[in-house]
């Protein structure tokens, strides 16, 4: 396992590519389940925990559907496990890393609001970045194309988690 855990980090990185991973459905559901966890670690940082166990599903939710829809109309589907487990263990990863850094910067209070929104923009570039390399090979298509679709990806979760914040929010 550790084995492929370098794999993924090297992937985030956009030193490996997302065909070279095995086919394997364990692989798969570890990372989703990866995925998801520190979905729930990321959310809850901000929001109260049940809403934290929520938007998790919904962001894998969305990318399942996302990537199941590109890679039909590409006429690819064979290719729907490695995208989707290089996604999400790509996406557990750079999250990892994301929860730590804003864990700390939380804990320095109001001086590390600015650090936070440089921090956070870099990091959600990262991630735009390395999905889209992963779309980008999927589809065989050009990297700008990839990041295209990884863009729409990173505004439509965007959407769906602040409506779903309104939704919470408003009084019943």
């Amino acid at each position: 396992m550790l084995h492929w855990l370098h794999f993924y980090v090297r992937l985030c990185f956009l030193k490996e590519v997302p065909q070279d991973a095995p086919y394997s459905k364990s692989l798969l559901y570890t990372g989703i389940f990866a995925f998801y966890c520190v979905g729930v670690a990321f959310t809850s940082l901000s929001q109260a925990f049940i809403v934290g166990l929520i938007m998790p599903i919904l962001q894998i939710a969305l990318l399942i559907f996302l990537t199941n829809l590109i890679l039909w109309i590409r006429k690819t589907p064979e290719r729907y496990e490695q995208t989707i487990t290089a996604l999400s263990f790509c996406g557990a990863i750079i999250g990892v890393i994301t929860v730590v850094i804003l864990s700390y910067v939380v804990s320095l209070g109001d001086s590390g609001e600015s650090i936070m929104t440089v921090l956070g923009s870099i990091l959600i570039l990262w991630v735009t970045v390395v999905f889209g390399h992963i779309f980008y090979h999927a589809m065989e298509v050009t990297f700008f194309g990839g990041l295209g679709v990884s863009m729409i990806y990173m505004y439509l979760s965007f959407a769906v988690i602040l409506r779903l914040m309104k939704i919470i929010a408003a009084p019943f």
